[in-house]
């Protein structure tokens, strides 16, 4: 609810600070005391559109303040989080400053705030009723979604969004199957030469390496063999080879351990060289036998690399890249050939989505058309008892053909969408022989505040939004209407908080919490100021909208039997 509004430097205010109270809130003054600030300083709390000229004469800037008691889990904490701003501890302080520069600013919970997001968190809090262009109640949206909570249609409507979605997803791979099969009608024969043409190579991975290696060694076989025959005669052939002379030392060395036994010692390491060296020179006879210059083999080695080369120009900087290549052609090549099969599928769950969304569609229309009749006779019957003794109040369902392409519903075909197959629209006629119109042409504010009176005690479980901003609602009534007006308002504010604006006295006498705005001239400037009213100052009130400016003790009486015929209380 909304706990305390302060005003400082707006219109003709210098400073407030109005407290608010849970249930009915009545403001009440003279005409031209300064009500409509206090109201219009609230829809600045909800980002209406600044006014250089709310800004009080003398002074630069002005600034609103609102203090808020939210639920921290609840619908405007998560409006706040998602927007990167502090929670709290179940208080929201909501605070805009105007300057005649033009530079206004926006905080909530002392961070920087966009107006944007005063009025997401503003359609949340706070609804306004007297002004045409601040009831969110003439939106055919809003109204709709009235309807359906009012006739506990929410969760069919929610299957309903769900199904259609699902709809449109079906279709849409169904058309992306289709131009795939366009496409691949183009590139079939394509992926089948691609094949062919990989598969003709039958490629290795690792193949190009091996290839290009063996034909080095085939280009370069007679300097191989030149230098392999040389490398054996050093070591092991020639007469003066390094085998040679290991024998020959070893021969030394046994002659010498005749003599000096510790000559015997490196024996035995020069015979593990010769096992070391008889080991290289096997291994280079072999690569000697090897290295055989063949033609026939080089010729076929190039092609065999040309073939290989000219699938890397087509398919990839690899092999490797080649064969991944076929890999995904095969596979392109596999979904072409199964198109068939997937399109029926994908038909098949075009076909069970529409009609699922349609059944669903027209069950959420038989409980809208249920739900509409049930609240037209509602909320006729309130309006008759505020004072519209012949006002009509009808729920428009209209419903659009389908055209090519759409979802369609019903023995019809109207149009299906994620709402349904219908808008609604609230009508009204006020007067005999009016007819019927939309709740945003009506003209009159009285009559239009009275029938979302009506509206809010009938849809009063259906709604949520905490805070109800009531003006102009006694425009044109008085008497035994007015006692009704003061009854509906209480029932409203039952659960959640309303605030109301009224010149009479039998509305404000239902008031849990009352409070006098009042205009003072003191030394030349003109001042506005919110107080809150008990007891005495209260029948003193009371009893001035009763009777004018002089209040008499006949007045008083008057205004004592209000407070206590409407249960009130002498506050």
């Amino acid at each position: 609810m909304l706990r305390e509004l302060s005003i400082r430097n707006l219109a003709v205010v210098e400073e407030a600070v109005v407290p608010f109270a849970a249930g009915l809130n009545v403001l009440t003054g003279e005409t031209g005391a300064g009500k409509s600030i206090v109201v219009d300083a609230l829809l600045l709390i909800t980002g209406a559109r600044a006014q250089p000229d709310w800004i009080r004469t003398g002074a630069d800037t002005a600034v609103v303040e609102a203090v808020f008691d939210i639920d921290p889990a609840g619908p405007v904490a998560a409006l706040l989080d998602e927007a990167g701003h502090r929670v709290g501890d179940g208080e929201l302080v909501i605070k805009r400053e105007l300057a005649r520069s033009g530079r206004h600013r926006a905080f909530v919970n002392d961070g920087a705030a966009t107006v944007g997001l005063l009025e997401r968190l503003g359609e949340a809090l706070v609804e306004l009723h007297g002004q045409h262009e601040h009831q969110r109640l003439m939106e055919s949206a809003r109204q709709l979604l009235l309807l359906d909570r009012f006739a506990e249609a929410e969760d069919r409507r929610e299957r309903v969004g769900v199904l259609v979605r699902g709809w449109e997803e079906a279709r849409a791979a169904r058309e992306r199957l289709r131009e795939e099969m366009r496409e691949g009608a183009r590139q079939e024969d394509l992926y089948r030469f691609q094949l062919s043409e990989i598969d003709a190579v039958q490629l290795k991975d690792g193949e190009e390496d091996e290839l290009r290696a063996e034909r080095g060694r085939q280009q370069h076989a007679e300097r191989i063999v030149a230098g392999l025959q040389e490398a054996l005669g050093l070591i092991y052939e020639d007469p003066q080879s390094a085998v040679a002379r290991l024998a020959r030392a070893g021969a030394l060395l046994r002659d010498i351990a005749r003599y000096e036994p510790d000559a015997a010692a490196p024996i035995e390491a020069l015979e593990g060289a010769q096992s070391y060296i008889e080991d290289v020179v096997g291994r280079a006879r072999a690569l000697r036998d090897r290295a055989v210059f063949d033609p026939d083999r080089l010729e076929r080695i190039d092609a065999r690399l040309d073939a290989i080369v000219k699938l890397k120009r087509k398919y990839g900087d690899s092999v490797a890249a080649i064969l991944a290549h076929r890999q995904e052609a095969a596979a392109a090549l596999d979904r072409i050939t199964r198109h068939d099969a997937v399109a029926e599928e994908l038909e098949a769950a075009v076909a069970a989505a529409a009609a699922a969304a349609a059944t669903e569609a027209d069950a959420l229309s038989q409980a809208r058309i249920r739900g509409a009749e049930r609240l037209e006779r509602l909320i006729q019957k309130e309006i008759r008892g505020l004072g519209m003794e012949h006002g009509r109040f009808r729920v428009a369902l209209r419903r659009e053909a389908a055209a090519g392409g759409e979802l369609v519903g019903g023995q019809s075909s109207w149009r299906v969408g994620p709402r349904g197959a219908e808008t609604a629209e609230l009508l009204l006629s006020a007067n005999p022989g009016e007819d019927l119109r939309p709740l945003a042409k009506v003209v009159s504010g009285g009559e239009l505040s009275r029938v979302m009176l009506a509206a809010k005690t009938v849809l009063a479980a259906a709604d949520d939004v905490p805070v109800l901003v009531f003006d102009e609602v006694d425009a044109g009534i008085g008497g035994r209407v007015a006692d009704v007006v003061g009854q509906k308002l209480r029932a409203t504010a039952a659960g959640r908080q309303v605030l109301c604006v009224t010149h009479l006295a039998p509305i404000a006498a239902y008031a849990g919490h009352h409070l006098l705005v009042e205009k003072r001239v003191s030394r030349g400037a003109t001042r506005t100021t919110v107080t809150p009213l008990r007891a005495a100052a209260r029948v003193d009130e009371l009893a001035r909208m009763l009777g004018g400016e002089r209040v008499t003790e006949t007045s008083r009486r008057h205004a004592r039997e209000l407070l206590r015929d409407s249960a009130g209380g002498v506050r």
